[in-house]
């Protein structure tokens, strides 16, 4: 072969660049190149589950090919290989691939239709169930391993911890990193885009509600519940965007055009990342140095973007008790509590072979494999068994959605907005900011911004708008500021 891919650097624009002007490179010999590259680092770092057959993706990728030839391109991701998160179903006699939750109560479970923003995919890893469950953990596959963080997952870290993964969409974010496929697609309830985007130093968003239909996706809260992309770029998420965004959503000109690189209309208000981090026991403090350097990057990034947005205001206020908190009670989890049992039953009547019907029969089938289904240490599944029984009725739903929408959209996000002439909030990844963005049905985005010392992991910034093309521009202009991100050393 006369060009070389590197797999950890190349974005799914620069190989369709290379499919139409290289005669070296075809879908074939991309579909081979990543496959080898699985096979080369997926042991260790876990975040593919499972792979469509071979021969079925080479059968694809020649059909493939041969459109091109002929002057056929489907989209700008023609040919280019795609990861999905295995809570997104896959037809199996038609893909080859089980669609499993990274639960062993959902394997051979065979979902009689693909989920509709399935297009050629491959399955990565997924969380599973309880309350505080190590991030990047899955009975199918076991625990995923950053691409970047030195050592690996320390026995003595918490859950989210600094040399973790981070969130259900881990695997998502690992594979693109560590070069498994150019782009992917995962899902966000509340930060489990963000989290891993940021771990991986990617480009992510999770869409405003209701823009992706749900449909065929393994529920978690279809109040916040949301597929986004996985990239290196800015440019490449646009293109994935106007692929799997439902038709009638996709704006005029598409998302693609709204990667202007131009920080003009850019009005932003920045959270003060001192107070708006992680508490310690989500992100275990191995190192003060660590916290110092987290706080000052992201102070550095600020003082960069105020130079260029069309406004920035630092320190913005957001009440984040008064917010998602009643009476002691987590809020956005009593709203998952309502309608989970409903939403998840609803789900296994997509499947043709399912081992389970209920979520009663879910939670009898972990704890019968328990050694299998919960990591030793976060043997709970107190989430699943409190939505089983929960007493509580619409009503209190629709008070509990209520309160969000008061204090999270009108008196909180939207008010800052009007307050200060803004349309951006910003702040750490690692933070509760994507709280708000569920809270409010608003987007948010993730972008790259440094690298830890102590062990290399990376981390980022996060911002939330009301409209996704609006935070497109935000990346694009970001991603023209910034330097470039930095792959991993594997």
């Amino acid at each position: 072969m006369g060009t070389e891919i590197d797999v950890l650097t190349a974005t799914a624009e620069e190989l369709q660049h290379l499919l139409s002007s290289s005669a070296d490179i075809t879908s074939k010999h991309l579909v081979q190149i990543y496959l080898s590259q699985i096979k080369r680092h997926n042991d260790y770092l876990k975040a593919i589950i499972s792979t469509a057959p071979e021969s079925l993706l080479l059968e694809r990728a020649d059909m493939l090919d041969e459109e091109r030839k002929n002057g056929k391109l489907r989209s700008p991701l023609h040919g280019i290989p795609i990861l999905i998160k295995d809570n997104i179903a896959t037809h199996f006699k038609s893909t080859g691939l089980d669609t499993t939750a990274g639960s062993l109560a959902l394997a051979n479970s065979n979902p009689r239709i693909n989920a509709p923003i399935v297009d050629r995919v491959t399955n990565v890893n997924l969380s599973p169930r309880g309350k505080n469950l190590i991030c990047g953990w899955n009975a199918v596959s076991g625990q995923a391993q950053s691409p970047y963080a030195k050592g690996g997952i320390r026995s003595d870290d918490s859950f989210a911890g600094h040399s973790n993964p981070g969130g259900s969409s881990s695997g998502s974010a690992i594979a693109v990193a560590a070069g498994f496929a150019p782009v992917s697609i995962g899902t966000e309830t509340f930060g489990s885009l963000m989290l891993p985007a940021g771990r991986a130093a990617l480009y992510s968003l999770k869409p405003g509600r209701a823009l992706i239909s749900l449909s065929g996706i393994v529920p978690i809260s279809s109040f916040s519940d949301q597929p986004g992309p996985m990239t290196k770029t800015t440019k490449d998420l646009a293109m994935l965007m106007d692929i799997i965004t439902d038709p009638n959503n996709i704006p005029p000109g598409g998302y693609a055009s709204r990667v202007t690189g131009s920080w003009d209309g850019l009005k932003i208000g920045a959270v003060d990342p001192e107070i708006w981090k992680y508490t310690p026991d989500i992100r275990k403090i191995l190192d003060e140095g660590m916290e110092k350097q987290l706080i000052d990057q992201v102070r550095h990034a600020y003082e960069v973007i105020k130079e260029h947005a069309t406004v920035f205001k630092d320190n913005v206020l957001l009440n984040i008790v008064d917010t998602f908190y009643v009476e002691g009670e987590e809020v956005l989890l009593k709203i998952f509590e309502k309608g989970f049992k409903e939403e998840f039953e609803n789900y296994i009547k997509l499947l043709d072979t399912p081992q389970i019907k209920t979520l009663g029969e879910l939670i009898a089938f972990n704890k019968a494999h328990a050694d299998k289904e919960l990591p030793h240490g976060y043997d709970n599944q107190d989430i699943l068994e409190l939505c089983e029984k929960t007493s509580l009725t619409s009503e209190d739903c629709a008070s509990y959605i209520s309160h969000l929408t008061k204090f999270g959209r009108d008196e909180g996000v939207d008010k800052i907005f009007e307050e200060h002439n803004l349309n951006i909030i910003m702040g750490p990844i690692e933070s509760p900011l994507y709280y708000f963005a569920a809270a409010c049905g608003y987007p948010v985005a993730a972008m790259p911004l440094d690298y830890l010392d102590y062990n290399g992991r990376p981390h980022g910034l996060c911002a939330v708008a009301k409209e996704e093309g609006l935070l497109i521009q935000l990346q694009s202009a970001y991603e023209k500021t910034f330097p470039p991100r930095k792959p991993p050393t594997l």
